[in-house]
């Protein structure tokens, strides 16, 4: 089946009449049954280069995997001598974050999949990164924005950009002003004499009703219900093979090929999912299993997620009775495979992976535009870069009459980043500056707009110091008070807007980043989540500055003096917890039983930030208990251990909520001086120790927490009064 009609086809499936076949039970085979094969691919992310230093646990250690040449070479070695097999994807393929297929608006990752033979993937929520109206022209191939710029590259074969081989489905996102999904909720394929069902599931968290551009909201169903609603039509229509792909996962305790104490919502769905569905593929989690999970009639299915970036490829086989077109349940069979640099890569793969990392460099040195001084960059103070981001980020949402840009300065690639040398700017040079995360309007309270402003200092309970700057758009002016508590630094008489008082009873459009409204309580702005009327620009921030460069011959900076601050010392603050005496966090190092990535290492937990985080690791996953051990680097009379949480208020994996904190004298031998419980909010929590405890070493125990793992925003270490 060619592409363009494989694709009509699954949008026929939109509006087909349900017939009302009757499905036969499963029987013994008693002719040659159908082999069918089922290869799984998950959250890829534009990941194709085999220089990326991807690796995963295996049996004998660490194995060096990924690639897209390596990924094709064993996707042929699977496949031979399978005359039914199909590539099924569960999402996040295209929307990722190398440089080298982001700047090239992801088409790299199409030429890729469409090269590797993708049949079928699922709309995860990645694919929402630019809204649906991207989502569909990633399968048509239209343009956006300027062609050779913006979208619409020629290819490694010199073609323009023509889309998706394959369609993408999704049973469980309707459009609420119709009722009805809005892509193809599974597709058909023929097996032999037999027909298999694939059905979609996006994820069910994709922020798309909050993030809108211009009436694409939509709803997510739950899984288990439009799963078994797309079986159910399936079956309606004699087809009694059935695999569902969903971008939801979970994690387990083993290797990659392994299923050991597995949770997660793709479980949970599993055992619920209708008796009719032989399969179930998973995403989203980035973990890597390999299980079988019993369907409500107790008959085990095959439940896989085949981790992400391509370094895993997960295969089901099936065994069909062709007499039914049923799957023959005993005879399955479903494996992990590391997608591993022992085979010869693709070349043709490999051909076209270099045209876009030569491209991609190629790239890097065009010149953009001329700066008549430098853009300096502060996150912690008014910098150029940040004033002028937060204009164009106004104008950008002019459309919707925003009265002031408000933008945060730390969020490494979600906003502003970097800044700009005068002189000749290149396209490399630009490229890192403006964030990737889309612009959105609020309209948000004067009373919260003020909240907002002083949310950018964290009260001394946190366990972290931090002034995270916000920049201002040109109409926009206040001064801040250091002398001040934290808390109490703006007056808002002294806040200005057009040159007027700031009115705290009055509603304004606020222009920011979408990362506010969806996380702004994980960065430490909750008032940012304290919103109405929100409105998504079509472009994302980056896009606008790469774009108000190349259209610019000269650019000068803009000026500053939009924020005042008044210097002073502030008055001392006990907290929550009373005075405490903490030890400097540079003066002590840390380590931990596992960590997630290098991201989330233990010295995370010792960095004053309240953004970073250290994190038991998930894939595998590591079961509770879990501990972070802190070296004092001497001998010191300690009072208490102060534990800030994970501060993400929409993900509480990670929280402790039972502990148990050791001290010891060597490092060797631990002794328990602390237990309990802690909620599962995300203020800092102390655990007090008995009176004269002196050690070098402090160890927190993680023996609950949420989703079984453990996580530290920060530590801190109350020393005894006096010491």
């Amino acid at each position: 089946m060619t592409r363009k009609s494989r694709i009509s086809a699954a949008l026929a499936v939109l509006g087909l009449v349900v017939g009302t076949t009757a499905a036969p039970s499963e029987t013994a085979a008693t002719v040659t049954p159908i082999p069918v094969q089922v290869l799984s691919l998950t959250d890829l992310h534009g990941y194709l280069s085999e220089t990326e230093n991807l690796t995963i646990a295996g049996p004998s250690g660490t194995l060096a995997v990924g690639g897209a040449g390596y990924l094709k070479a064993h996707l042929d070695k699977l496949r031979a001598g399978q005359p039914n097999s199909f590539l099924i994807g569960s999402g996040d393929q295209f929307s990722g974050w190398p440089d080298y297929t982001q700047a090239f608006a992801n088409e790299p990752t199409i030429e890729v999949l469409n090269a590797l033979g993708m049949d079928f993937d699922v709309a995860g929520n990645h694919e929402f990164d630019r809204e649906f109206p991207f989502l569909r022209r990633m399968t048509t191939g239209a343009c956006y924005g300027t062609p050779g710029f913006d979208s619409c590259f020629k290819d490694s074969t010199g073609r323009n950009f023509h889309g998706t081989d394959y369609a993408y489905h999704a049973a469980n996102i309707v459009d609420p002003r119709t009722a009805r999904p809005v892509l193809p909720p599974y597709w058909i394929a023929n097996a032999g004499s037999a027909r298999i069902g694939f059905i979609g599931l996006g994820f069910p968290g994709t922020p798309t009703e909050t993030l809108s551009i211009g009436g694409s909201g939509f709803n997510f169903q739950g899984l288990v219900e439009a799963a078994n609603r797309a079986a159910a039509e399936l079956k309606a229509q004699g087809v009694n093979a059935i695999v569902v792909s969903m971008h939801e996962g979970g994690q387990q305790g083993g290797l990659y090929d392994e299923c050991k104490n597995p949770i997660g919502p793709i479980f949970d769905a599993a055992r619920a999912m209708s008796p009719d569905i032989d399969v179930i593929l998973g995403g989203h989690w980035h973990t890597a299993f390999n299980c079988m999970i019993p369907d409500p009639n107790g008959v085990p299915r095959p439940v896989l997620e085949a981790s992400n970036h391509g370094r895993v490829l997960g295969e089901v086989n099936l065994s069909l009775d062709p007499a039914t077109g049923e799957v023959i349940r005993s005879a399955t069979t479903a494996a992990n495979h590391a997608v591993t640099k022992n085979l010869t890569p693709d070349p043709g793969i490999q051909k076209t992976v270099k045209y876009w990392m030569d491209k991609w460099a190629a790239r890097q040195s065009q010149p953009l535009t001329t700066l008549d001084r430098d853009l300096d960059f502060a996150k912690t103070a008014e910098s150029r870069t940040g004033n002028l981001v937060a204009d164009l980020y106004r104008a950008e949402a002019a459309h919707d009459d925003a009265d002031f840009a408000l933008v945060p300065a730390d969020l490494g690639i979600d906003v502003i980043a970097a800044g700009l040398q005068a002189g000749t700017v290149m396209y490399g040079e630009a490229w890192p500056v403006a964030g990737i995360s889309p612009i959105t309007t609020l309209s948000m309270k004067g009373s919260t707009v003020e909240a907002v402003l002083e949310q950018q200092w964290i009260p001394p309970a946190y366990g972290c110091s931090r002034l995270s700057s916000l920049a201002t758009s040109a109409n926009f002016r206040y001064t801040y008070d250091l002398g001040r508590p934290v808390g109490d630094r703006v007056d808002p008489a002294k806040v200005l807007v057009d040159g007027r008082p700031l009115r705290l009873d009055r509603t304004y459009r606020v222009a920011t980043t979408a990362v506010m409204p969806l996380h702004g309580a994980q960065y430490g702005y909750p008032g940012f989540q304290q919103f109405t009327d929100l409105d998504r620009a079509p472009r994302m921030g980056q896009e606008v500055f790469l774009n108000h460069l190349r259209t610019h011959q000269l650019i000068k900076a803009p000026a500053l003096g939009r924020v005042t601050a008044i210097p002073g010392t502030p008055p001392p603050v006990d907290g929550p917890f009373g005075p405490l005496n903490l030890l400097p966090q540079q003066e002590m190092t840390a380590t931990a039983t596992s960590q997630g990535s290098t991201a989330y290492s233990a010295a995370a937990a010792l960095d004053g930030n309240c953004a970073t985080m250290w994190h038991s690791n998930w894939s595998p996953h590591a079961p509770l208990p879990q501990h972070i051990t802190l070296d004092l680097k001497t001998m010191r009379a300690i009072e208490a251990l102060v534990y800030t949480p994970r501060q993400d208020a929409a993900v509480p994996n990670g929280r402790i909520s039972s502990y148990d904190v050791q001290t010891s004298t060597d490092g060797v031998t631990f002794t328990s001086v602390a237990t309990g419980s802690w909620d599962g909010t995300v203020d800092a929590k102390i655990a007090r120790l008995p009176s004269g405890t002196t050690a070098r070493y402090v160890r927190l125990i993680g023996l609950a927490g949420g989703a079984d793992y453990a996580a530290a925003t920060e530590l801190n270490i109350a020393l005894a009064p006096g010491s």
